[in-house]
């Protein structure tokens, strides 16, 4: 693994990150991009990964967001474009550049991860569907919605949303379905249990 590489990838995302309106953002900032990235180092070591993949997971993980400091709307393509961009002027190998490129693009919503690397980058993207904090990240995507993205919801409409998308929503890995689920469940019927009260 090429540790410098992975230093200037982290140093250049970091620095997009926190110097654009992304260090405001309650939910797509610095700190989800870091959850991110050790979920999938995580995930990786339990699956086994080659070290060549695993480096493109990571650099894929730094940037996967990245889209997100000009707009909200088709992120992930212009995640793409910034990584392209870095790695070709690092000199990194073509096809590789494809893999961290493909890994991207499979955090669109509505996933259909192929590669192993590709399930690894979603079960980490949404890894927060299956913890203790959910509640807390839940809020923050809903408040970040409002601000950045004009997108309101009452109440009711919110919890039938999340219960919808999560219901549909599938961890790919062994390590995420083993280590995710039960708390995901919880968190369904948190939000099934606020239904039944309105």
């Amino acid at each position: 693994m090429n540790s410098e590489l992975i230093n200037n990838v982290r140093t250049y995302c970091r620095s997009l990150i926190e110097s654009s309106r992304c260090k405001s953002m309650p939910f797509h900032n610095w700190e989800h991009t870091q959850d991110v990235v050790l979920n999938s180092e995580l995930i990786a070591k339990h699956e086994n990964l080659e070290s060549n993949t695993i480096e493109e997971l990571i650099i894929a993980s730094y940037f996967h967001d990245i889209g997100h400091i000009d707009n909200a709307h088709e992120h992930e393509e212009l995640s793409c474009k910034y990584a392209q961009e870095f790695l070709k002027k690092e000199r990194y190998d073509g096809h590789r550049i494809m893999n961290v490129i493909e890994s991207i693009r499979a955090t669109k919503i509505n996933q259909s991860p192929k590669a192993i690397s590709q399930k690894i980058i979603c079960d980490a993207d949404l890894s927060h569907l299956g913890k203790e904090n959910f509640k807390t990240k839940n809020s923050q995507l809903r408040k970040e919605w409002e601000i950045y993205n004009g997108m309101e919801y009452s109440e009711e409409e919110w919890i039938e949303m999340n219960i919808v998308f999560m219901e549909k929503h599938l961890f790919y890995t062994t390590y995420a379905k083993e280590n995710f689920s039960i708390q995901k469940l919880k968190n369904i019927g948190f939000f099934k249990n606020k239904s039944n009260k309105i």
